[in-house]
């Protein structure tokens, strides 16, 4: 009978020290789980937040696409501008070359028609100056 009971007191020993390790278990299976949740959402925090970048990232590429563009079509238009302003000075020049020689043709004519030699050829001075 003491046999018994010294397996009886062994077996509740065992028992106690089984009890224990799974009440350890499910703490730590708490724990675990509770640690598990957090990383759950932790995760689907950086999914959405990889989400958002990948939004901003494509609207800052489009952004960049259309200032790219503005800027090829501004830069196309200037060159077009400075094309004309240089045919536009070129024609400038030219003009201001026609009226010099225009009012120097004036001006010949001037002193030809003021010039007394030249009013003696053509006869008297004329009285509509």
């Amino acid at each position: 009978m003491a046999t018994l009971q010294a397996e009886l007191a062994q077996a509740q020993e065992e028992k106690a020290k089984q009890e224990e390790k799974i009440a350890a278990y499910v703490k730590q299976k708490q724990q675990l789980h509770c640690e598990l949740r957090k990383l759950q959402g932790s995760q689907e925090q950086c999914k959405e937040e990889a989400q958002s970048l990948q939004e901003r990232l494509h609207e800052l590429r489009s952004r960049a696409q259309y200032w790219q563009e503005l800027y090829k079509d501004s830069t196309q238009a200037l060159d077009m501008r400075e094309e004309q302003l240089v045919v536009c000075k070129v024609e400038l020049a030219f003009l201001k070359e026609e009226l010099s020689k225009a009012m120097e043709q004036v001006q010949d004519r001037k002193r030809q028609h003021h010039s007394p030699r030249a009013g003696a050829q053509n006869g008297p001075p004329s009285t509509r100056e």
